[in-house]
Order: C-alpha cells, then sequence, then structure tokens
C-alpha cells in the first residue's frame, strides 16, 4: 500500500463532465420547450375538430339553417367557420363541408365532410 498520496478528480476532468452536463440541460429544456408548444397546438386542433364536429351535429338535428359562416368559442379558443353544401352525382344527396380556423388565422385546423339526404 502506498501511503500519504491523495486520488481526486482534476480540473480538467470536472471542467469535462460539467461541459457535458451543460450540453445535456440545455438539449433538455429545448426539447421540453418544443413539446410544450406542440401540445398548445395540439390542443387548438383537438378543439377545432370537436367543434367541426358539433357543427355537423347540428345541422343533423336542426336542418342547415341560414348561416354558411358563424364564429363560435370553445375552451377559451375563438374560432371561425365556414361551411360549404354542394351537390353530389346522387339527385338525393348533398355533401356538407365545414372547416375550422382560429380567429384572425387562415389556417385551416380542423375539417369535416358529411353526406346528407336532402
Amino acid at each position: 500500500m502506498r501511503g500519504g498520496g491523495q486520488r481526486g478528480f482534476t480540473l480538467l476532468e470536472i471542467m469535462v463532465a460539467l461541459m457535458i452536463f451543460a450540453t445535456a440541460a440545455v438539449a433538455l429544456s429545448k426539447s421540453l420547450s418544443e413539446a410544450t408548444v406542440s401540445t398548445g397546438e395540439l390542443e387548438k386542433r383537438q378543439f377545432a375538430d370537436l367543434l367541426a364536429n358539433n357543427l355537423l351535429i347540428d345541422i343533423l338535428r336542426e336542418g342547415y339553417g341560414n348561416h354558411n359562416a358563424g364564429a363560435e368559442t370553445l375552451a377559451g379558443f375563438d374560432f371561425t367557420w365556414t361551411r360549404v353544401v354542394s351537390d353530389t352525382p346522387h339527385p338525393s344527396m348533398q355533401r356538407v363541408d365545414i372547416s375550422i380556423q382560429l380567429a384572425g388565422d387562415g389556417d385551416t385546423l380542423a375539417s369535416r365532410s358529411a353526406f346528407l339526404q336532402k
């Protein structure tokens, strides 16, 4: 056995370990930030899809009505919607297309189509 010598980490080893830890921490932080943004976008799209589905159900229950566009608020999001009713090759069927956008934004977040009897 040797006596008197102490073993420990050198300054260079500590600096390399800190650099590796800092790089991993920055990468993890960026990943979590991107996941948070993605979750918010997914939430908007989910509620837009739910609104499109609700509008189609309203058509089935109450008929077409007179409105081909409108605005709705769902879960704190302000959405605008448009509806297009078009004829199909079958004389007794019509196609209904609904698209949902975030108010003030032109991007379509969700769309639904249905074929309904005239």
